[in-house]
């Protein structure tokens, strides 16, 4: 049975418990195409059906510390040609393995901020640095943190976002 209509537009947020630009794009693009997502609730295992058809889509809210398969794939003109409107939450940190082993050089992430910014404009993009970590490698170690490339990774998303409209 098909959920009713919402009464007002729902805001999708796509990935806040797991990346889905870089990893699940089949999935999420499946369930674009059904117009529903159906979704289990971590805490009680209840299953929901969540709208997605246009019309019942205020804007979808993509999370990813990875958009290069996102862009790659043209999935944001994908959605935008279907009538849904894109915003981006984009966590950029350091490079630091220990704490990041998935994730592409910074160099590319920086690359994938400005692609975003192009396609898409500055204004419906947001960039976070997320979490700031104090850590020992080994108990005696000397603590570290994951703030070495902080100045580099904030000049760059001010510029590319500086032409906020």
């Amino acid at each position: 049975m098909a959920s009713p209509d919402p009464p007002y537009p729902a805001i999708l947020s796509a990935s806040r418990r797991t990346d889905i630009p870089a990893f699940y794009l089949d999935w999420f693009m499946a369930g674009i195409d059904r117009g529903a997502f159906e979704v289990e609730n971590p805490y009680n295992r209840r299953r929901r059906e969540v709208p997605a058809r246009p019309h019942e889509v205020h804007s979808i809210v993509l999370w990813s510390k990875n958009f290069g398969p996102f862009l790659d794939r043209k999935i944001g003109e994908k959605l935008e040609r279907r009538g849904y409107r894109l915003f981006f939450n984009f966590t950029i940190n350091s490079t630091a393995p220990a704490l990041e082993p998935h994730v592409p050089p910074l160099t590319n992430r920086l690359a994938q901020l400005k692609e975003l910014a192009a396609r898409f404009g500055a204004h419906i993009l947001f960039w976070r640095f997320d979490p700031v970590c104090f850590y020992r490698r080994k108990p005696a170690a000397t603590p570290t943190d994951n703030l070495g490339e902080l100045a580099t990774i904030a000049a760059t998303a001010a510029i590319v976002l500086v032409r906020r409209s």
